[in-house]
């Protein structure tokens, strides 16, 4: 008889996976610029320097132990957690004093921040991880397991990670129930003339929602992002066009905007704006890349789909 045989690879997998899930302290994590960082103990004073990752602590850890959180996160346009980021104490941007007076034993702060302040937090003894946004579900799910870990709440990560996916699954089943060439087909449009396609978190959510993202085969930047002109627009023609339901620095410019697209002459003949389906996005939500895009999703497909969701 013949002997069953584990792939090495596979058998080492689920080996590390298995260590990952209980990891004691201290514990040794590399960040997304490739940096080695030693937590010894699980963080007490944590400081958060990016709206996504106030977001997914202000669920994940008990509020005494965030010490800071970005000024953003306390807005109710650009964040999902207004109410939970008021009890705590200090609201911050990369002011690196004003951090190294709170003494955190972990700043988290985005990827792409400059070299310059997070050499000086790092010189100041301050453990600094470099974290990227994600920009699908999957990425998204892998930042909070990674937070999980570093914080030691392992299991509270995984029920949040679970309860995305059950959310998610349930409406899924529903717009399921559309075959594929009946699905409507939208497209995202902001003040600046762009529309978000293939590789942003936005045609994640459209995917998600059971929709078709208009722009998804053109060409776009660095940002997933793809410029267009009215004339494009109007080829494209799209089912629905999300408009934006926030704009920096000017409270009434979502109202201004809308009433712009739709009074245009230029753009009377789109489908979007015949059908009354043009619709504005609330900014938290359309910029999800926490948790909370589960709720994006859930928005975009009753907005698109409402029969389905009664």
């Amino acid at each position: 008889m013949k002997r069953r045989i584990i792939p090495v690879v596979l058998l080492l997998s689920f080996c590390v996976g298995a260590l990952a899930q209980q990891a004691a302290f201290p514990l040794t994590v590399v960040d997304d610029a490739g940096n080695q960082l030693t937590l010894k103990a699980p963080p007490q004073r944590i400081v958060s320097l990016t709206l996504f990752t106030d977001e997914m602590l202000l669920s994940l850890v008990d509020k005494s132990r965030l010490i800071g959180i970005t000024t953003f996160a306390a807005d109710s346009q650009t964040s999902n957690v207004p109410e939970l980021a008021a009890a705590i104490a200090h609201k911050l941007t990369m002011n690196v004093e004003e951090i190294i007076s709170l003494a955190p034993d972990l700043a988290i702060v985005a990827n792409w921040s400059d070299a310059a302040p997070v050499k000086q937090l790092r010189d100041a003894g301050i453990p600094v991880y470099l974290m990227a946004s994600g920009l699908t579900v999957k990425a998204i799910e892998e930042k909070i397991q990674r937070l999980g870990l570093m914080t030691g709440e392992v299991e509270k990560a995984q029920s949040m990670i679970d309860t995305m996916d059950k959310r998610l699954a349930a409406v899924a089943a529903q717009v399921a129930t559309i075959p594929a060439n009946k699905r409507a087909v939208v497209m995202d449009y902001s003040t600046w003339g762009g529309a978000m396609g293939k590789g942003s978190s936005w045609d994640e959510i459209v995917r998600l929602a059971g929709l078709v993202d208009a722009v998804a085969d053109y060409s776009a930047d660095k940002w997933g992002e793809v410029f267009l002109s009215k004339e494009k627009i109007l080829e494209i023609n799209p089912d629905i066009l999300v408009l934006p339901g926030w704009v920096y620095g000017d409270p009434n410019g979502a109202k201004s905007f809308y009433s712009q697209i739709a009074g245009d002459p230029a753009l009377k003949g789109l489908s979007a704006v015949k059908n009354g389906r043009l619709i504005m996005m609330p900014e938290r939500l359309k910029s999800a890349v926490s948790q909370y895009i589960v709720d994006s999703v859930e928005w975009l497909a009753k907005s698109a789909y409402p029969q389905l969701f009664p």
